[in-house]
């Protein structure tokens, strides 16, 4: 096998040639679907089991890519490969399941045998493949037909084109479920729960936030050196002052330390309380009262309020007062959202 070193402009439009033979079928796939398309959604959508996706060598490689988007947006799926569906993986088929087979030709012999068992057992199937007078046609309740094209690249061999059209006429079988079951953001978050969309849906302010024993927090009649081994002890950068009863009368941070010595040469002096008051942006405004979120706050909802608000920590509190817990910036961030 010897190399041709063809120059780079002319690699670049052998590229783009096949990309756009690969649009060209795209739309007449678009253009061939009938009724038979709904029929075969329909089909799906009626079922009380989880289907099973099938095929074999690169249709195999495709059905478990649509198994897995199936299964994903709301359509429960399975890919079974079909030799290991005739020794023993047809048990967990049961009557009334469907079957999406997959094959360019639909005269896989293998395949067309475990097709056969799957309706022995009760299920009902659906093909995609080229002609309908093929085997897999045949044996198919609902025949999706793949238009007859030639494959992409030089010598036309190599499975392309027919890879492509399969997958996405997969895709928009799966795409139409979801849309036929209102399948919502949320549900994709709750299947994609560690995902960017599933922490964006799903994270909350108890997830992230810092409660118990984490939390840093003094009694306003605290001596301010107690302030500061709690803000340094806890390595959290802040602490929470509470009163008698834990209601929140202010937070302290590491800022507020910084501009509080600028201001009073003997801070030790001081309790909690007038620790914070003095460190406050401008002492003579009137207090400012902490932004608070409620445990079930989303964490996307908090970081917005940090940034529009200009801070770095929310108080988290069941009723508003009380301190739970806090929730930081970066520990948001930590979590991926920032």
């Amino acid at each position: 096998m010897s190399e041709d070193r063809r120059p780079p402009d002319q690699q670049v439009e052998l590229a783009r040639k096949l990309l756009r033979e690969q649009s060209d079928a795209l739309n007449v796939l678009a253009d061939s679907l009938t009724n038979a398309f709904a029929e075969a959604v329909s089909l799906i959508r009626d079922s009380d089991q989880t289907m099973v996706v099938t095929g074999i060598g690169k249709s195999g490689l495709i059905a478990r890519k649509a198994a897995a988007t199936l299964a994903s947006t709301g359509t429960p799926a399975m890919f079974m490969h079909p030799v290991e569906g005739l020794h023993g993986d047809l048990g967990a088929v049961s009557p009334g399941a469907v079957l999406l087979a997959l094959s360019k030709s639909g005269e896989t012999e293998e395949l067309n045998k475990f097709v056969h068992h799957f309706r022995r057992v009760g299920g009902r199937v659906i093909g995609i493949c080229e002609l309908p007078t093929s085997q897999l046609a045949q044996l198919s309740d609902i025949h999706l037909a793949l238009p007859k094209l030639p494959e992409s690249g030089p010598l036309g061999l190599a499975p392309t084109t027919s890879t492509l059209i399969t997958l996405a006429l997969c895709d928009a079988v799966a795409m139409v479920l979801l849309d036929l079951r209102r399948f919502r953001e949320e549900d994709f978050a709750n299947f994609h729960p560690d995902g960017s969309l599933g922490r964006r849906l799903l994270l909350r302010a108890s997830d992230v936030m810092h409660a118990g024993d984490e939390l840093p927090a003094v009694k306003t009649i605290a001596p301010f050196n107690d302030l500061i081994l709690e803000v340094t002890s806890r390595h959290l950068g802040m602490a929470c002052i509470v009163d008698d009863r834990g209601v929140l009368s202010g937070v302290f941070t590491d800022g507020d330390l910084r501009r509080l010595l600028t201001r009073c040469e003997t801070p030790a002096r001081l309790s909690a309380e007038e620790a914070w008051r003095l460190s406050r942006r401008d002492p003579n405004e009137p207090q400012v009262k902490c932004s608070t979120v409620s445990p079930d706050t989303l964490a996307v909802e908090c970081l917005r309020l940090m940034r529009e608000s200009e801070i770095t920590v929310l108080i988290v509190s069941d009723d508003g007062t009380k301190p739970r817990g806090i929730v930081r910036l970066q520990d948001i961030v930590r979590a991926g959202l920032g």
